[in-house]
């Protein structure tokens, strides 16, 4: 009984700590973007403009919300829902916190700790571009959203492979699929970036591409297709895709941190005198800032340009490295 109350209390602690993060970085974003741009940015609801994501929520709440006549109703409503739960599932596998030991046993800082965490972020985040999918084919034929759905289902198969060929280094090298004992592998030895560079860069590059941000914001490209896959929606219906895209963003970052960056162990220099928790989210806090970093910096990619450094670059890379890592381990080498 006592584990099913835990579980439903660290449920709630997550969909509100997100969603919280999630105010707070529509905010950030525009921030950081309006002074890369020699702006000012949010700055009249609250202090320097940090209720704005409040106020925008709110409004959100009274806008009309438009369906359109051809649309497939049923299809139309779920894509959204889908989209949103699946990103939200993915993030229940991820520790937050380092765990903690109590008379009990051990405290972990996920909705729902399992020793295949790896498998199931996997497999939500696949799921979750049948969202985009059905938003895409529900919209009634609308050309815009059928061809941002398109890209965004090609995207996925495309640079999901190589995120998994990239994350399948470090799961070879610790030989386990749960976030903490890769991380507890990493404490007797360097950070796995300093094993696996080639790795980490793939991974760093297909994670933009998961999760649809810029310089591969394909399916939503504003210039080109009118934003894409969600253009006919409104209201709450529409934002609950930016919103599921930020809990993606936050979903990578940690398995990055997790997987080559040490979790929340500090660098070898560090002496322990910092927390693990706060080394833990200055490392998620950097690459959820590189996003917007890129947002502001690099122009988008074109389609063909994306096919072609996923499947013709990123590819043989990371399998190329999957047999490095092998031939490594089997033979011995130092550091392996």
């Amino acid at each position: 009984m006592m584990i099913v109350i835990w579980g439903l209390v660290k449920f709630v602690a997550l969909m509100l700590i997100v969603s919280v993060y999630v105010l707070f970085m529509t905010w950030f974003d525009r921030k950081v973007l309006a002074r890369m741009q020699n702006r000012i940015g949010p700055q009249l609801v609250g202090f320097h403009g940090l209720l704005q994501p409040l106020a925008d929520t709110i409004k959100s709440f009274w806008k009309e919300d438009i369906i359109p006549t051809r649309s497939y109703r049923v299809m139309f409503w779920l894509a959204p829902i889908i989209t949103i739960t699946t990103a939200f599932a993915a993030a229940f596998v991820v520790p937050f916190a380092p765990p903690i030991k109590t008379a009990s046993g051990v405290f972990h800082f996920s909705v729902a700790h399992i020793n295949e965490a790896m498998l199931f972020v996997f497999a939500f985040l696949g799921l979750s571009s049948f969202g985009v999918l059905y938003a895409g084919i529900a919209s009634g034929g609308s050309k815009y959203p059928f061809i941002g759905a398109q890209r965004e289902g090609a995207q996925m198969v495309s640079y999901e492979i190589i995120l998994a060929l990239s994350l399948l280094n470090p799961i070879l090298m610790s030989q386990s699929l749960n976030f903490e004992q890769i991380v507890a592998a990493q404490t007797h030895h360097l950070w796995f970036v300093f094993y696996q560079p080639v790795a980490f860069l793939t991974f760093l590059i297909s994670m933009f591409a998961v999760s649809a941000k810029v310089p591969f914001d394909l399916p939503e490209a504003e210039s080109e297709i009118c934003c894409g896959h969600f253009v006919e929606y409104s209201g709450l219906k529409m934002g609950l895709y930016p919103f599921a895209q930020y809990v993606v963003v936050l979903v990578m970052s940690a398995i990055m941190v997790l997987a080559f960056l040490g979790g929340w162990t500090g660098p070898f220099w560090s002496g322990g005198f910092i927390p693990g928790l706060i080394w833990y989210w200055i490392k998620i806090a950097f690459f959820i800032f590189l996003f917007t970093w890129a947002w502001g910096t690099f122009p988008r990619y074109r389609y063909d340009q994306l096919m072609d450094i996923g499947w013709k670059v990123l590819l043989p890379i990371s399998v190329l490295n999957i047999f490095w890592t092998g031939f490594a381990l089997t033979a011995g080498l130092p550091f392996f």
